[in-house]
């Protein structure tokens, strides 16, 4: 049995099915098995998904008649043998380590539920979501005050952005509601929570959500129809809050509770013009692997991007920026006091750039500085010990997955003398004998 499955409803997605399903089998976790459920299209969505299906045993192409998404989602969940279960939709797509960095979650905090941040994709501009500020597990109480905040949220009523667990669902029978076509997916999650004693707030985004969907906003729909569609769902919503909480503490939420009514998502806008919101190819990096390179500029330049892609994941959720994780991370490699001018060496990195991460870092209390003999800087992170190691194991991982141990031991033999060769002729030519 695998670990975790991913259900994917698709209604007449054949432009997008492709890029959605590749992202989830490319997915650097790979107990998983990926649940396709075709709700009656009338495209080539199926023959594609029988396609995928063919190549890869981990996928399940399923057909049904059209009876809407959630009926889509519902049959995913009769057909998923994971322990865990995970949401896409077929217009969306996942970053690589997103499968991972749940199922790590989960597992490290025994957490009934697991919450992620997420990328908000517009045309060619994307940005990072997240409503709570800090990861770290909280219980249902705690969860329920922190989405009182902004109700209407997608980070809290989508699907796709959590972690569930299948015994769960099945145990209290946990299913999509296939009478209405408005918050379904926030009904799912109230529901779910009911049950849910812990929930884990990941702080890495494990999602990119493309605005192409018929929002409220793309509807059109004015004030008086938006409050006449919530008016369905507000029952449940009302009705979880009053699970949740004792009976005084619940009439002190009333207020905040019925505020959903009128809420807007804070999730909606991802342009050039927003903090945090940058191009989209600098963030998926898609473009930038067509590189002229070839041989052996070739691999250093993947390897650069991949262990970059990893240092990345640990900024994000640190709240760090690349430069600062960067240098963060060559300190901890070397394992001494070390001045701006030696890390300066980096391919990347510009003197101004190290200054300033170093700054950052040292306000944050993240580096210690000495002042023997001249200004040096120490790693004095211990916290993000076990994420770097983490991060080291997982680069290496692809890096030499489908080699054996004979040809490891070979590529670093080969690996060090290719070193010392070049370190010796440069040594060489620093001594002018060159």
């Amino acid at each position: 049995m695998e670990k975790v499955s991913i259900i994917v409803p698709v209604y007449n997605g054949e432009a997008h099915l492709l890029r959605c399903a590749e992202s989830i089998l490319a997915q650097d976790y790979p107990e998983l098995e990926l649940i396709l459920v075709d709700d009656g299209s009338r495209d080539a969505s199926f023959e594609l998904m029988r396609e995928l299906a063919a190549r890869d045993t981990r996928v399940k192409a399923i057909h049904k008649e059209n009876g809407g998404v959630s009926s889509a989602r519902n049959r995913g969940l009769d057909e998923a043998s994971g322990r865990y279960i995970q949401f896409s939709d077929v217009d969306d797509w996942l970053p690589i380590d997103a499968t991972k960095l749940l199922m790590r979650e989960i597992e490290a905090s025994d957490a009934d539920l697991v919450i992620g941040d997420f990328y908000r994709v517009v045309g060619n501009n994307v940005s990072r979501k997240g409503s709570i500020d800090e990861g770290g597990l909280l219980n249902r109480q705690e969860y329920a005050d922190e989405m009182l905040r902004s109700p209407a949220d997608l980070y809290y009523g989508a699907l796709w952005n959590k972690l569930y667990r299948r015994d769960l669902i099945e145990r209290y029978g946990v299913r999509m509601d296939e009478t209405i076509s408005y918050s379904e997916d926030m009904i799912f999650n109230l529901e779910y929570l009911l049950h849910a004693d812990k929930i884990a707030v990941l702080k890495a985004p494990v999602y990119y959500y493309e605005y192409t969907k018929g929002s409220l906003v793309d509807q059109n729909l004015n004030l008086s129809a938006t409050v006449k569609m919530k008016q369905a769902v507000i029952g449940y919503y009302n009705e979880f809050y009053k699970k949740t909480f004792s009976p005084a503490d619940y009439q002190d939420r009333l207020p905040i509770v019925y505020s959903y009514l009128l809420a807007v998502s804070r999730d909606s806008l991802s342009l050039p013009f927003m903090p945090g919101t940058k191009k989209l190819s600098s963030e998926t990096g898609g473009s930038l692997l067509r590189s002229p390179f070839g041989g052996e500029l070739e691999t250093a330049y993947l390897e650069g991007r991949m262990l970059m892609r990893y240092l990345d994941t640990v900024a994000k959720k640190h709240d760090l920026k690349r430069d600062e994780m960067t240098v963060l991370y060559l300190l901890w490699k070397l394992d001494r006091p070390c001045r701006a001018a030696e890390l300066s060496v980096f391919p990347g990195l510009t003197k101004s750039d190290i200054t300033f991460a170093l700054a950052k870092l040292l306000y944050a209390g993240l580096v210690t500085r000495e002042t023997d003999g001249g200004t040096a800087y120490r790693f004095h992170a211990p916290e993000l010990e076990p994420e770097l190691r983490q991060m080291v194991g997982d680069f290496q991982a692809v890096s030499f997955e489908g080699l054996s141990e004979e040809e490891l031991s070979v590529y670093r033999r080969c690996t060090e003398t290719i070193r010392d060769n070049i370190r010796r002729r440069l040594l060489v030519e620093k001594s002018g004998e060159f």
